[in-house]
């Protein structure tokens, strides 16, 4: 209960925070950004948001932090969806999940009565490609 009312919280804080600058943020249906946020968690599972990064540093300097983008890239192109392979019923894509249809779904309303999904914030993802079948770069390769 703790935990989902954590990612509730953090669902919260991202919603707000796009809502927030949703007025001048681009507006276009063939652009896409990837944003990076920021928390830290008290002892007591209350996120405080640090920063949110408009461009986050896709370099890995660990296998585990490769094998991590690697995914989240992957994620990343299966939300957008070039490929048409989507039904547009999705809940979660990867280790996405989809907090806003029209308004605000999930965990967001921090009441497990009202939750109509669960979400894992990336932290579950059944499109996950193992570790062991991505290639790392020639200076990973060794660690």
């Amino acid at each position: 209960a703790a935990t989902n009312k954590c990612f509730g919280d953090i669902q919260q804080m991202i919603l707000r925070s796009l809502q927030a600058v949703q007025r001048i943020m681009m507006n276009d249906k063939h652009c896409a950004e990837i944003l990076g946020y920021d928390i830290m968690l008290t002892n007591d599972l209350k996120p405080i948001l640090i920063e949110i990064n408009a461009s986050p540093s896709l370099t890995a300097e660990t296998p585990a932090d490769y094998h991590l983008k690697f995914n989240m890239l992957e994620d990343f192109f299966n939300v957008i969806d070039l490929e048409k392979r989507r039904t547009g019923d999705e809940v979660r894509v990867g280790g996405y999940d989809l907090i806003w249809r029209g308004g605000p779904i999930g965990v967001s309303s921090n009441d497990p009565a009202y939750c109509t999904i669960g979400s894992y914030l990336g932290c579950g993802n059944e499109l996950e490609i193992p570790f062991e079948r991505i290639t790392l770069p020639p200076k990973l390769a060794n660690h």
